[in-house]
């Protein structure tokens, strides 16, 4: 009878039910069934269910108890260490499952899965450069309302088609840390100079420098991570903003392919350029939340994701306390192996909770964004990119109601 209890915890497994798999594998242990095969198969169950530590000391366990099943507990040591990315550990737990008995069957699978560890580890490289350059045709560089009379009130009567050359300065670090945690910074350096406008008061250059730094843990099938980030936008060739964020974020894989989210954030926005009155000065406190969910398909790296994004802007201007929605979907679409084509669509509205004492009326505005690109890669380290956006502002001013489209071509080199 006491047998049973052994039989059922396996049962539960194979139909994929761990947790009550668990249960009845406690109870084998509990009442000395089999001892070490209980302890093996318990070790089984709390590595699907993602308790690794708890996992490798019923194998551990078994091999003490049964000097037969080192092989097979070795082997299963070595897969746990591998989804918590120690390989180095994995490694060396597959070597000494060849070292017991080098010429049975298991040994052989462990040999070749050492080796995959052992070239992983050599190629590995944590450091990451990426090098973009390319051209930018925008056929309303500064947002020139669409209203003639609205144009013609800021000084502008024929808005600006214009043309710039986009550069872009990238470096990733991600090491390959043996255990829950994640590590990862990243430097940017983003460059766009227009052409054809002739003034500096209205040419729209920037410069952008930002770092981001993202710490991790992982819990079992899910992960924390807080992304904090720096940035410095030059804009005119003049200082214009500085911003300073953070996002904590956690992501549960809630069945394979199938990835949702949740977050929040808070970002300090400071203008570098005194504001013309007091009402419009820009500088705010930003929270945020945020929700979405990410599916991934298909053997290329085929993904569709959505996502909600909530932000209430408490600048010091009364004239920009907002309240913000953002609804957003993606996707990469796979044509072949080299080439995705890259979709993205957002609507975002603004709801300001003061009547604006420039146009004497409380601001609403709905944005819509969309692109669609293509990249293509030539190799490991050379893509070609386009991409085409448009923008179409909705706003009660008219002079924050606008229409916009950019095209863009380039190439990017990736070490």
């Amino acid at each position: 009878m006491l047998d049973s209890y052994l039989e059922l915890a396996d049962a539960w497994h194979v139909q994929g039910d761990d947790e009550k798999a668990l249960q009845w594998a406690n109870r084998s242990e509990n009442e000395g069934v089999n001892p070490a095969r209980s302890a093996f198969l318990k070790g089984i169950i709390l590595s699907g269910l993602g308790q690794r530590e708890e996992a490798v000391a019923s194998f551990e366990k078994a091999k003490l108890l049964d000097p037969s099943l080192t092989q097979s507990a070795q082997l299963q040591i070595a897969m746990v260490m591998a989804g918590s990315r120690k390989l180095t550990r994995a490694r060396d737990a597959l070597r000494a499952v060849v070292a017991a008995d080098p010429n049975s069957e298991i040994a052989g699978y462990a040999k070749e899965y050492e080796q995959s560890f052992t070239r992983i580890l050599d190629s590995y490289q944590p450091l990451h450069l990426t090098l973009g350059l390319n051209y930018l045709y925008d056929d309303n560089a500064i947002s020139s309302p669409s209203n003639p009379g609205a144009r013609a009130q800021i000084g502008n009567p024929t808005g600006q088609r214009d043309h710039a050359f986009m550069g872009n300065f990238r470096l990733d670090y991600t090491p390959l840390l043996e255990n829950d945690y994640t590590f990862s910074a990243q430097y940017l350096v983003q460059s766009t100079k227009y052409g054809d406008t002739n003034t500096d008061e209205e040419n729209p250059s920037t410069v952008i420098n930002s770092l981001t730094v993202n710490l991790g843990h992982a819990f079992g099938n899910s992960i924390f991570s807080a992304p904090i980030s720096l940035s410095h936008v030059l804009l005119k060739e003049k200082a214009y903003q500085a911003l300073v964020s953070v996002r904590p974020t956690w992501s549960w894989q809630a069945a394979p392919q199938h990835i949702l989210q949740a977050g929040a954030s808070f970002t300090r926005r400071d203008m570098l350029q005194d504001p013309l009155v007091q009402d419009e000065d820009r500088d705010a406190n930003i929270g945020g939340a945020s929700a979405g969910y990410i599916f991934s398909y298909g053997e290329l790296g085929g993904m569709a994701a959505l996502r909600y994004d909530f932000s209430y802007d408490d600048a010091r201007g009364v004239n920009w306390k907002n309240r913000g929605h953002r609804y957003s979907v993606s996707g990469v679409i796979p044509l072949t192996v080299a080439l995705k084509l890259n979709l993205s669509g957002e609507v975002s509205t603004q709801d300001y909770f003061k009547t604006n004492t420039v146009f004497d009326v409380q601001r609403d505005d709905t944005t819509w964004f969309g692109t669609a690109g293509l990249s293509w890669n030539l190799n490991r380290n050379l893509a070609l990119l386009a991409q085409y956006s448009h923008t179409k502002a909705e706003s009660n001013i008219k002079v924050y109601d606008y229409s916009r489209n950019t095209f863009s071509t380039g190439i990017e080199f990736s070490f």
